[in-house]
């Protein structure tokens, strides 16, 4: 588990702005995390420092209290929400097996006749 202060969550999802949380792996940019129950989804833009690895809630417990009682700088994953539209729908088709070998003999034949290959 990695440990980290989490930023930018909206009120549903942290009631303060002193969330602590843990994920499987380790986090990357881009990467999106769903909260339940309400279902909120944030996008990883910003990541200071290396989260604490190991079991979660002591590591949750030992930066709440390295940044409220301390006043130490935690390791902090910057949040975004990504707001769903409702209107957006993915365009898109199925593939069968047949359709993309025969793509894919047509892009070598084409790449072998550009080296004046056969």
């Amino acid at each position: 588990m990695y440990t980290f202060k989490f930023v930018g969550l909206a009120h549903e999802d942290a009631e303060t702005p002193y969330y602590y949380g843990s994920l499987p792996t380790k986090p990357e940019l881009g990467h999106v995390l769903a909260f339940e129950p309400s279902g909120n989804r944030y996008v990883i833009h910003r990541i200071e420092c290396d989260g604490l690895s190991g079991e979660a809630t002591s590591n949750q417990r030992e930066l709440a209290y390295a940044e409220i009682g301390r006043n130490e700088k935690v390791p902090t994953l910057f949040l975004q929400r990504v707001h769903a539209d409702p209107a957006t729908t993915p365009v898109g088709r199925s593939f069968d097996c047949d359709e993309v070998k025969g793509y894919s003999q047509h892009n070598r034949e084409a790449r072998l006749s550009a080296k004046g290959g056969k």
